[in-house]
């Protein structure tokens, strides 16, 4: 097995993961060696100086040149294929029906369980508790 270089550090997984899939779409068997780490304790990722990849040392020029077109901004798509059509006339609006989601009427029988079990019947033990002393 050949020896792995460095090609470049990122500050954070999602930006390591971007470059290895571009690398990888490229023909560089690039990896994160750090991913299991930053996914169990990203607050090490300052520590340690960002999330690195890695590949081969016999494709370490090319990965590096990818990464600098990457970093210059090459592989940016302004298209709009990715944009969400917005409703003409309701930009910014929601009716009640888009704020209730839907759940609706379970996201309130939710929050009624949850402040019976951890408001009411809390108390009302406290209130017991204290009837029999």
């Amino acid at each position: 097995m050949r020896d792995e270089l460095e090609v470049a550090r990122f500050s954070t997984l999602p930006e390591g993961e971007l470059a290895v899939a571009l690398l990888r779409n490229h023909g560089v068997a690039a990896r994160l060696p750090d991913r299991d780490m930053a996914t169990m304790n990203p607050d090490l990722l300052i520590a340690i100086g960002g999330v690195r990849v890695v590949a081969p040392d016999h494709q370490i020029v090319e990965a590096r040149r990818l990464v600098e077109r990457i970093r210059a901004g090459e592989f940016i798509d302004d298209s709009d294929d990715w944009a969400i059509d917005a409703v003409p006339g309701r930009i910014g609006e929601m009716d009640e029906a888009e704020v209730a989601g839907v759940m609706k009427w379970a996201k309130k029988a939710g929050a009624v369980i949850i402040v019976l079990a951890f408001v009411v019947f809390p108390l009302a033990g406290c209130v017991f508790d204290l009837a029999r002393v």
